[in-house]
């Protein structure tokens, strides 16, 4: 049953990581990329667990935050307007190593002087022990090694005082068949529709993200399943 549905995870590189597409494809990809955060639960993930910090912050000063490996910063941009909507001032850091990304990203954030972007690798973040409050990852730990992604675990860990938040895929031949079927029909782009799916078969299943944590040495965490086919991995430090 378990290699039926969840099957053994085929890493692979993703046209995208690959930074070869020119500038306006990737910004089309990174589109539908939000499109499927806004209709399957992407961004629902993030604003439900990250508003339980949001409510128990100390008002006077703004709550602060990493966005590691942040794409076109659509998840920061979905924290902000949570954070309005709750009246609690925040600060968002919103990091990615690669240039078109944080190009898009800059058209996106006009609007939101909450989050400022920084150029840089999440494999070697540039700030101190516990210089954010909360840090999160969004859609982006399937796309490295599982050497990669334990170091990531640790860094984003280290750099918050709170903890965590990854919000990631479930990996899994149904999800696998339904995004490969929906990329067919909604979209022509041709990173999106190679790169979803493998997205996908690159992901990690509820019991990886438990041995991710053993690696990682992270002694207080939770994980969650949410529909459809997501995973938020909650690490805890007070």
């Amino acid at each position: 049953m378990k290699s039926l549905f969840f099957p053994p995870r085929n890493f692979r590189d993703e046209l995208l990581d690959l930074d070869e597409a020119p500038y306006e494809e990737v910004r089309d990809s990174l589109s539908d990329v939000a499109t499927v955060n806004r209709y399957l639960s992407g961004y629902r993930v993030l604003v439900h667990h990250a508003e339980k910090f949001l409510r128990r912050h100390n008002l006077d000063r703004a709550f602060t935050v990493l966005d590691a490996a942040t794409g076109s910063a659509d998840q920061p941009i979905a924290l902000a307007k949570l954070a309005r909507k709750m009246g609690v001032p925040i600060q968002i850091t919103a990091i990615d190593i690669n240039a078109k990304m944080l190009k898009m990203a800059k058209d996106e954030i006009q609007q939101y002087p909450e989050i400022r972007l920084v150029q840089c690798d999440v494999l070697a973040l540039p700030f101190r022990d516990n210089e954010f409050d909360f840090a999160i990852n969004n859609l982006s730990l399937h796309h490295f090694s599982w050497d990669n992604a334990v170091a990531i675990i640790k860094a984003i860990y280290k750099s918050a005082s709170l903890g965590f938040l990854i919000n990631d895929l479930h990996r899994s031949r149904i999800a696998h068949a339904v995004i490969f079927l929906l990329t067919r029909i909604f979209t022509r782009n041709r990173l999106t529709r190679y790169d979803a799916p493998v997205s996908v078969m690159n992901a990690f299943t509820p019991s990886e993200f438990r041995q991710l944590a053993k690696q990682a040495e992270i002694e207080s965490f939770e994980i969650f399943r949410h529909f459809p086919y997501r995973i938020a991995f909650l690490g805890h430090k007070k």
